[in-house]
């Protein structure tokens, strides 16, 4: 466990283009016209390479796993993939990414609030799409914790299974890519806006869990490995290609008990750092 957490923090862009009248309609007219693809094309380009250095440089990345590693483009710097450790211990869930947590409870009639915004199940899963019964997935989680892990721009951006077990498939959503900063979710209902992938995890030792990743400004993709499979606790489910971007899971009712100190920082309506792998709450 890191020790550590971050007050919330917003860049001076994102200050602007969603803390003011004119910077709203400036990021309505940027996302009207695909500059994020736009963006997201040029950072896939070789041209991006030069970008490198000074991003490492300016955000104090340690690059001590890849010192003789050649990157074709910033996005393949990006989604570099290294070895990770994990907390193997059965009865301890564990971070999916390198991340900043947060933590809401689900209430009885299947709603959350996340910065002022009120969210249901249905908003996160929209089942009609996929022909699902919407009342399965709500009472699976009614009750239970929602646990928002938010990713920067500088954190790792492969994402692991936080137990083991089997999953159903993959549910793709077509959405925006507002940013995930902040001051971005007070102001926008983005979790359900953005572009989104979810599956349902039957694990071992944590029962039904929701996973979805959620994309945010100038990501492109949502990578995942499987679709239908078994997988193993911190085997790597997939990446996010460019930028920020977060991961939700929902846990039922009574399934882990949070570490004290998550627990604490997190009721107090702060971010937590974690870690890939690290350990975040026990079985109860």
């Amino acid at each position: 466990m890191s020790g550590t957490y971050k007050k919330n923090s917003n860049d001076a862009s994102v200050r602007f283009l969603y803390g003011t009248s004119l910077g709203r309609i400036l990021l309505h007219v940027v996302l009207k016209l695909h500059v994020p693809a736009l963006l997201g094309c040029i950072l896939r380009s070789p041209v991006s390479r030069f970008y490198i250095p000074s991003f490492i440089k300016k955000n104090g990345i340690d690059m001590s796993d890849f010192k003789d590693v050649k990157f074709k483009s910033f996005n393949d710097f990006f989604t570099r993939k290294k070895e990770i450790s994990f907390d193997s211990e059965p009865n301890h869930l564990i971070s999916p990414a390198d991340s900043l947590l947060s933590v809401y409870k689900i209430t009885e009639d299947s709603k959350f609030h996340i910065k002022g915004f009120d969210y249901t199940l249905t908003d996160f899963f929209e089942p009609s799409r996929f022909n699902i019964e919407n009342n399965n997935i709500e009472k699976s989680f009614i009750g239970g914790l929602c646990l928002v892990f938010r990713l920067c721009a500088t954190d790792y951006h492969r994402y692991c299974y936080v137990d083991s077990g089997t999953q159903n498939g993959n549910h793709f959503i077509q959405g925006s890519l507002y940013s995930v900063q902040p001051l971005a979710a007070e102001n926008f209902r983005l979790y359900t806006k953005n572009r989104r992938s979810w599956t349902i995890l039957n694990t071992e030792n944590f029962g039904t869990i929701a996973q979805i990743e959620i994309g945010a400004f100038s990501v492109g993709g949502i990578q995942n490995h499987y679709d239908e499979a078994s997988f193993k606790k911190g085997e790597e489910k997939g990446y996010f290609d460019l930028h920020g971007s977060t991961i939700v899971l929902l846990l039922q009712k009574d399934s882990v008990k949070l570490l004290d100190e998550i627990k604490k920082v997190t009721d107090s309506g702060e971010e937590y750092r974690v870690k890939i792998g690290d350990c975040v709450a026990t079985k109860k």
